[in-house]
């Protein structure tokens, strides 16, 4: 018996990819925040924070699209769904204007989606186990579990705020294809979208102990021309923070929300 696994394990080992040597050792577990500048694209994929808004954040606005395919920095939208994203960000600091159906989700303490989880969700913890990835982040509290098992996909018919995660290991670069999106979650604050038919695929990679690379690129044949791909960093919290309850739950009516639906419900009245 022994004799016969030798060579059976030695096949796998062989088989399996290995990390780069740079690369060997690292790990993409703990708590991470999004590198400086990249942080912007929760705002917009292709421009980052206005001007007026990096103020508001006590930033710089660097004007840096992280879409790194097509090489022009865009979102390659169908000509419809680009009047869609357009209509919502024209109308995005118009309070007078803006309606329910015109607010991030993220307002009303919906989930992110993905890969926005990452890009907008303040501290992101990662931890690796035998057959999964787990991460939890700050915002809304909300989790995300990548099975690593070999496990299928749901009935595509289930569809899901964060979809449905599945990975694999190259060396220590984890990919992950996720499918089932409900298609509700924008992709930033100012309205890019993708449908209930979206795939992303991601790549997680530690560049040094301290510094992760991560990608998505989306593929959706009813909004997009072509799939396209995103780039950004996360960073290691130096402090290693623990995550504390976010307290905005689905369903909240508050702030800006508020307004608005105290607007609507006084023009139905009238």
């Amino acid at each position: 018996m022994r004799l016969c696994l030798v060579p059976i394990l030695t096949v796998i080992a062989l088989a399996a990819p290995a990390a780069p040597a740079a690369t060997q050792g690292l790990t993409i577990e703990g708590t991470w925040v999004q590198a400086a500048g990249d942080n912007q694209s929760t705002y917009s994929l292709e421009t980052g924070f206005p001007l007026a808004h990096a103020k508001i954040a006590n930033a710089r606005a660097v004007n840096r699209s992280v879409v790194i395919d097509p090489p022009d920095g865009r979102i390659p939208f169908q000509p419809w769904a680009l009047k869609v994203r357009d209509g919502r960000e024209a109308v995005h600091d118009d309070h007078v204007r803006l309606t329910s159906k015109d607010l991030d989700g993220r307002a009303k303490c919906y989930l992110a989606g993905v890969p926005r989880i990452v890009t907008g969700s303040g501290q992101i913890n990662m931890t690796r186990f035998r057959d999964r990835v787990t991460m939890q982040t700050e915002f809304t509290h909300q989790y995300r579990v990548i099975y690593t098992d070999g496990r299928p996909h749901l009935h595509k018919s289930v569809k899901l705020w964060n979809g449905d995660s599945r990975g694999t290991w190259e060396g220590n670069t984890l990919v992950v294809e996720t499918t089932n999106l409900n298609g509700y979650a924008w992709l930033d604050l100012i309205g890019s979208f993708a449908s209930n038919e979206a795939t992303v695929v991601e790549r997680v990679t530690p560049i040094d102990a301290n510094t992760i690379g991560w990608t998505a690129t989306i593929t959706d044949s009813s909004v997009f021309t072509r799939p396209w791909t995103i780039r950004w960093r996360l960073v290691r919290d130096p402090e290693n923070r623990e995550i504390w309850e976010h307290a905005c739950v689905e369903g909240n009516k508050f702030g800006l929300w508020a307004d608005i639906r105290e607007r609507e419900i006084g023009r139905k009245a009238r």
